[in-house]
């Protein structure tokens, strides 16, 4: 790994914007890296989210087993979750594209 801190054991990490930095001989691996990364803190945001909602409707003595979206809900849901795996995934899938 390059760019390591020398007070630290991690590298030093790319400045905002900076997609393309690479640690690793192999690129990919940088894109799994970022991926997870990503997808960490997507989790982490959507749990206190999650906390967050469950806690409120827990005080207004209301159930989320209740709850059940509509359509326009649904398909909003399902754009979303495509472009979370673009996001995520799209780095990774258009360098395997470049290998070829």
């Amino acid at each position: 790994m390059s760019g390591a801190d020398e007070n630290s054991e991690f590298p030093v990490g790319p400045k905002p914007g900076d997609r393309h930095r690479s640690f690793f001989d192999d690129p990919i691996i940088d894109d799994l890296i970022r991926s997870i990364v990503s997808l960490t803190m997507e989790l982490s945001v959507t749990r206190e989210r999650l906390q967050a909602i469950e806690l409120m409707l827990e005080k207004q003595g209301k159930h989320d087993e209740e709850f059940a979206p509509d359509e326009a809900a649904n398909m909003q849901q399902a754009e979303d979750r495509k472009k979370l795996i673009a996001d995520i995934l799209g780095p990774i899938v258009e360098r395997l594209a470049q290998q070829k």
